[in-house]
């Protein structure tokens, strides 16, 4: 057994992994992906991917997204013959060796709703349901497109350059009520990457919203996307929708997809008006460093 760390993958080993993540998607009926992008990581200096082979055969990995220091998010997959030899428990043992380095006090698994296996793992790990987060897609013609129509919006959709970092950080602190640090890893983050933009919703020359977009293939993506406090209510999030998914359109996208926790009723209803429609649900599952696993074999 050979265990190897990665802060990003190469197009060989990316190849492996994905033939793995399809491997066990097909043999348990399973819809997600893992979330391989390390450029939206606090810290790109931490190994996020560990990888586990037997005889040079890719058998199991652990994946981490680390947005901030508060927690890292962890999906794996183990290929289905292999399961249950503690494999997984390997992965996660040096996974939490990473964690400790950089002072992540905390894991969040990611597991998909219907499957069985991951969740006979997490309650070996005894970690504790937290919520539910829908992956959710909306297929061009999907919604009504404004642009070009009579419609006259209010807001004004800006692309910030870097010297309005500042007042991008103000802005998502108001909406998300986040951490100073938090905020601003993102959003440099977003900044320094070539496949994602950032947007400001201004209203008279007040900014009242914020959203990103990926853009790194033919599908669009959406993120930290919100309207502060004091704005809500008021229609502003819906037409910031309008506004980012038209540009998305007008970029050659075929569809694009957002995720909402299952708590948030009043986003997940927006995204369904608008003509989102719900692929697969994620379960969350909280558990503090030290990690504890049970001492039979979980995977």
């Amino acid at each position: 057994m050979f265990i190897k760390g990665y802060v990003s993958l190469g197009e060989k080993v990316l190849n492996e992994v994905l033939n793995l993540e399809r491997i066990c998607n097909d043999y348990d009926n399973l819809l997600g992906s893992m979330f391989l992008d390390s450029s939206l990581n606090f810290n790109h200096c931490i190994n996020c991917v560990f990888l586990l082979y037997e005889n040079r055969e890719l058998i199991s990995m652990l994946s981490m997204f680390i947005p901030t220091q508060q927690e890292a998010e962890i999906t794996g997959y183990t290929l289905p013959k292999y399961r249950r030899n503690g494999y997984f428990k390997a992965l996660l043992a040096k996974a939490v060796e990473e964690l400790r380095k950089f002072n992540i006090p905390e894991i969040l698994f990611v597991c998909e709703t219907q499957s069985n296996s991951g969740k006979q793992v997490i309650n070996a790990l005894k970690a504790e349901y937290e919520h539910t987060e829908y992956s959710m897609r909306l297929d061009q013609g999907g919604s009504e497109n404004r642009n070009g129509s009579a419609y006259v919006y209010r807001l004004l959709l800006l692309r910030p350059e870097l010297e309005d970092l500042e007042k991008v950080i103000e802005t998502s602190i108001r909406t998300f009520d986040e951490p100073y640090e938090d905020a601003k890893s993102r959003i440099e983050n977003c900044f320094e990457s070539e496949t994602r933009e950032q947007y400001l919703a201004v209203l008279n020359n007040v900014p009242i919203g914020l959203g990103s977009t990926n853009q790194d293939d033919e599908v669009g993506s959406i993120f930290g996307f919100g309207i502060v406090p004091e704005y809500r209510g008021k229609g502003y999030g819906e037409e910031l929708l309008h506004l980012i998914v038209d540009r998305l359109w007008q970029k050659g996208k075929t569809e694009i997809t957002l995720d909402v926790n299952s708590d948030n009723a009043q986003a997940l209803a927006l995204y369904q008006k608008f003509g989102f429609k719900i692929v697969v649900a994620y379960e969350y599952y909280r558990q503090k460093l030290p990690v504890t696993v049970h001492p039979d074999k979980v995977d």
